[in-house]
């Protein structure tokens, strides 16, 4: 991910931290626009373009954006890049009058495809990672075995690049922990006898969002050198983003498997049904919350389909397969988000019971991150605000950044 570090620091300086994309609270629809960090991405790409190629009125109007003024709105909703680069060009006049020549230049350059590809492997990145804390927080509660994350398994039986990354952030997340341990087990009362394993949603996390992360990596590699070749038609960005799509429900599919364990006493390892601390009466907990992760989540995998798939042209799709990732991550962040909250929930029960047993300090940071904007559900309340809130706390990094604050960057 140390490719796509200057992404971050654009994305710092224009939302004062890590806050793309901002998350729509409003009820009424309104037509899609590139985020803010997307459009800096663009002309940063654009600018260096230009100085390369001598279109120095091009150069100045795209610096002149870039140093601080007001970024222009691009709408890229039902449009295609030579729309949204007809858009740009526009907003860049008001800088001054363009040649014709560099007018042609910005949809030539396929900078706003490679920027918009870019953008969404830097804000995928941050999914990534955050997956990872997800996961973590579902097997804190569920007082899990974490001999399936053991590094000599990944480094020495399974040596594969994301995989042991994946590992490694589960390990370091958990650190300390005394509820994945046999006394924690047993304290909880579930359990009577040593645990073998637990479901294969959860001890095959590194498998499976390790194979997540080679797809990211062979995906980063593959725009940057579309990028740095200056390719005219962009067949290869447009595979590595459809492949990147395809890694991304995967990632989705798993959290959702997990989360669906929680609701069931028997498939959590004693956790009450439906998360509810007390009697259930009518205060039903979590599965409508679970089932709108569910939805959510049969929705992303159509948006996983290949571009080639569902659109019919002779020249490359790039720009498609690039652009249904606003969505499909937006859909992402909140089947992630749904798992951190129940899980946070579950965390909650299982503290409650077990108080001198604590959870890892990744775990903990994560909790208490997101227990400062949302209470423990103990009893029924219209929980959209809790989902939204949720849904904002992931998509902006802002778990993210707590974790990372408390035990370092991960990988």
């Amino acid at each position: 991910m140390e490719n796509l570090q200057w992404i971050d620091d654009i994305l710092k300086v224009r939302r004062g931290g890590l806050r793309e994309p901002a998350v729509n609270t409003e009820c009424c629809t309104k037509r899609e626009t590139l985020p803010e960090g997307c459009v800096a991405v663009i002309m940063e790409l654009l600018a260096k373009g230009a100085a390369e190629n001598g279109c120095l009125k091009l150069q100045k109007a795209a610096e002149y954006f870039m140093n601080g003024s007001q970024l222009p709105e691009l709408s890229f909703e039902d449009a295609d890049e030579g729309t949204v680069a007809e858009s740009l060009a526009e907003a860049l006049e008001e800088v001054g009058k363009l040649p014709e020549a560099e007018r042609d230049f910005i949809k030539k350059s396929n900078c706003v495809t490679l920027g918009m590809a870019l953008y969404i492997c830097a804000i995928a990145g941050r999914a990534i990672k955050t997956a990872d804390i997800a996961v973590s927080m579902n097997l804190e509660a569920i007082r899990g075995e974490l001999g399936a994350f053991d590094k000599r398994l990944h480094e020495l039986g399974r040596p594969y690049p994301g995989q042991i990354e994946s590992a490694e952030n589960v390990r370091r997340i958990t650190a300390g922990s005394k509820l994945t341990t046999d006394e924690g087990r047993y304290a909880f009362g579930y359990d009577k006898k040593p645990r073998v394993q637990d479901a294969i949603c959860v001890r095959a996390t590194p498998q499976t969002h390790g194979g997540v992360r080679d797809i990211f990596h062979w995906c980063v590699e593959q725009v940057v050198k579309d990028w740095d070749g200056r390719a005219h038609e962009l067949y290869r960005t447009e595979y590595a983003m459809d492949a990147l799509a395809t890694a991304l429900a995967d990632l989705a599919h798993t959290s959702e498997r997990r989360s669906f364990r929680l609701c069931d006493t028997r498939l959590s390892y004693g956790l009450p049904m439906n998360l509810v601390p007390d009697e259930l009466g009518i205060n039903y907990g979590f599965p409508i919350i679970q089932s709108t992760q569910a939805a959510e989540t049969a929705e992303l995998k159509l948006l996983a389909l290949p571009a080639a798939a569902i659109k019919r042209t002779d020249g490359p799709l790039a720009y498609y397969s690039v652009s249904k990732h606003f969505e499909l991550i937006k859909k992402l962040n909140r089947v992630m988000a749904v798992e951190i909250l129940m899980s946070a929930q579950a965390l909650d029960i299982v503290n409650a019971k077990i108080p001198e047993f604590t959870c890892g300090a990744g775990t903990a940071a994560a909790h208490k991150c997101l227990r400062g904007k949302i209470s423990m559900m103990d009893e029924n309340r219209f929980v959209a605000p809790d989902m939204i809130t949720a849904e904002g706390l992931t998509a902006d990094g802002t778990i993210l950044s707590a974790v990372e604050a408390a035990i370092g960057t991960l990988k």
